[in-house]
């Protein structure tokens, strides 16, 4: 089954270098409308993008983002903002007894609509024939993120955003299996992940040899394994997170 959507989401890749070309005036403000055309939690749109463009800033920004050529490159940087500021100005302005943004809740819908934004922003850059590259680094350093961009209580920069026209054609990287991901009922657990997970160690070992990438042990496994435990380099974002004003209840 094919048509041009799903033809143009297939093809998705991150991109890692750009050209040196402006994007034309109109290009940015059409693809922000088209991320807050994603579906919201009650109509809350629970996020703000920040368009870095003063060069200093943007310079200062991509250091504390793990300096990743792509930003520098980028014909437009933007930070893609989790924010319930607005609804806490909105719940001040009736004079409501109780702001609940100390619970899960609070900061599960802003988390998840400004993903769904961002995801909507990348699919429309994307037909228009730019290039993007969603920028996790941003949770590196959330303190000095904050105090660059002015966030005020309950807004938390969630991730970077790079905009520009492409100037590599990747491959595209394989996915899990379906089976790993598409479960029917119920959830499958052991055999049935452990099983896609092998078929999908040998394909990414396949995938990252054709590309010269990841030396070493290649299994997607293996990579997640150390992944999935490099978490706690990234615990100044529970405090920032506490001093926005996302004090999540125990």
């Amino acid at each position: 089954m094919s048509n041009s959507t799903i033809d143009l989401l297939m093809s998705h890749r991150s991109i890692r270098r750009f050209q040196n070309r402006p994007l034309p005036d109109g290009v940015l403000e059409t693809l922000i409308r088209c991320g807050q055309q994603a579906s919201t939690s009650s109509n809350v749109q629970a996020y703000t993008v920040i368009h870095v463009a003063d060069p200093k800033r943007k310079k200062r920004l991509a250091e504390l983002c793990a300096d990743q050529v792509q930003i520098h490159q980028s014909a437009a940087f933007l930070a893609f903002c989790a924010d319930l500021y607005r609804d806490r100005m909105a719940n001040r302005m009736h004079g409501a007894e109780r702001f609940d943004g100390d619970y899960a809740e609070a900061l599960m819908i802003a988390t998840v609509d400004v993903a769904l934004m961002m995801q909507n922003v990348a699919i429309a850059a994307e037909s228009l024939g730019l290039g993007i590259c969603m920028i996790g680094a941003m949770r590196n350093n959330p303190k000095s993120v904050g105090k660059l961009l002015d966030l005020p209580p309950y807004v938390v920069a969630v991730a970077g955003f790079c905009i520009g026209y492409p100037d590599q054609a990747p491959e595209v990287k394989p996915r899990l299996p379906l089976d790993a991901v598409l479960h029917r009922e119920r959830y499958l657990c052991d055999e049935t992940h452990q099983l896609a997970m092998e078929e999908y160690d040998r394909t990414m070992v396949d995938f990252y040899t054709s590309q010269g990438m990841h030396e070493g042990d290649q299994r997607w496994t293996t990579v997640m394994a150390d992944r999935t435990g490099q978490f706690h380099a990234r615990a100044e974002l529970d405090e920032f997170l506490t001093a926005q004003g996302f004090r999540l209840r125990r």
